[in-house]
């Protein structure tokens, strides 16, 4: 149970070269909501990186590869020396799970399926706007942005995200390193490879 947490933990949120956010100060608003609007028009995207999770008494670490397109969105993760691999599909009806060992897991929502699996309500639905530098739709209790209007920091369904780091691409910056945490959870991605729609290739 604690790999599938590791693996989930992994969707959740991010080291390559890159930008490092600015410095605080005025955060520009009005380009962070034209972000917002280039981001939700592109329907394609996909990333390579590593996971890290530290519990608070057990960590590990492992490699996730994300995909996601109009038909559904696909995360495969595997872990250090292959060990507690899993194959995650969410579709518009029903979300499944394939596990390593050949046990597969369905549910209507993916919500729900972790929720089976893991006993721990993750929002797995914001997932794909936190990796992508963005607040999720709902409620938000925090946020901050620099002055290019890029999010450094949020505070979100019980969760707390920290962007360090943003790749060099100058028309449209992708996080490259994020650290998110709740309670005793911590997580860390490092994302060394985009691919964002069109076949823009972010990765150094």
């Amino acid at each position: 149970m604690h790999r599938i947490w590791l693996g989930f933990a992994v969707i959740m949120l991010s080291a390559c070269a890159g930008v490092k956010i600015e410095q605080p100060g005025p955060g520009n608003l009005s380009a962070y909501q034209d972000r917002v609007t280039k981001l939700k028009a592109i329907s394609d995207w996909s990333f390579v990186g590593k996971i890290s999770l530290d519990d608070g008494d057990q960590g590990g670490s492992g490699r996730l590869q994300w995909m996601v397109d109009p038909d559904g969105s696909e995360l495969d993760f595997h872990g250090a020396m292959g060990r507690g691999a899993w194959n995650l599909w969410i579709g518009p009806e029903h979300a499944v799970l394939k596990l390593a060992n050949g046990e597969e897991h369905t549910a209507a929502g993916v919500n729900a399926l972790i929720q089976q699996q893991m006993g721990w309500p993750v929002p797995v639905d914001a997932l794909q706007w936190w990796v992508r530098g963005l607040a999720a739709p709902g409620p938000v209790d925090e946020q901050r942005l620099d002055q290019s209007g890029l999010l450094t920091h949020l505070v979100q369904f019980g969760w707390g995200v920290d962007f360090n780091r943003y790749d060099q691409n100058p028309q449209l910056a992708m996080p490259t390193r994020l650290v998110a945490e709740r309670e005793n959870y911590r997580v860390k991605l490092a994302i060394s490879n985009w691919r964002i729609g069109y076949g823009r290739d972010a990765g150094n």
